[in-house]
């Protein structure tokens, strides 16, 4: 199944097949977890909890979609090893509209992208941050600035 850019308008949320493809997209960067799941992590390294998990959110620091009466948090946004905030994300969350819903984030760094030359956001976001960056701004692939 194909996530639909199309879907993420006037609030319109995925289905189950959709919400699995999702999951799959993010598998090789961490996965994600649940809200409380990741509030708990959180704590367990001294990182913060649960209201800190939600200033972040607030603060688009990170991004979170709700889905089955959970929060999910795509993991790529965090250091695997001490859960600190990975900067690189950080910096192309900034770049984004900032009236996308996190479905249509989620969506951003799951799909293809054209000005990627097909490929995923979250998998370049370590080996080409530049491209990624130029991708969110809407810059073509070879231009500079």
């Amino acid at each position: 199944m194909q996530l639909s850019p199309a879907r993420a308008v006037a609030g319109q949320h995925p289905n189950g097949a959709e919400f699995a493809t999702l999951v799959g997209a993010y598998r090789g960067s961490g996965g994600m977890e649940r809200g409380d799941d990741l509030a708990r992590l959180l704590e367990d390294r001294l990182r913060g909890d649960f209201l800190s998990l939600a200033r972040l959110i607030a603060s688009r620091q990170i991004f979170s979609f709700a889905w089955q009466h959970s929060l999910w948090v795509p993991m790529f946004q965090f250091d695997p090893v001490d859960l600190s905030l990975g900067g690189a994300a950080q910096q192309v969350l900034r770049e984004l509209t900032p009236g996308r819903d996190g479905w249509a984030l989620a969506r951003w760094f799951a799909l293809p992208q054209r000005r990627l030359d097909g490929q995923r956001p979250v998998d370049l976001l370590h080996s080409d941050l530049p491209a990624v960056l130029r991708a969110a701004r809407g810059e073509a692939p070879g231009s500079t600035g």
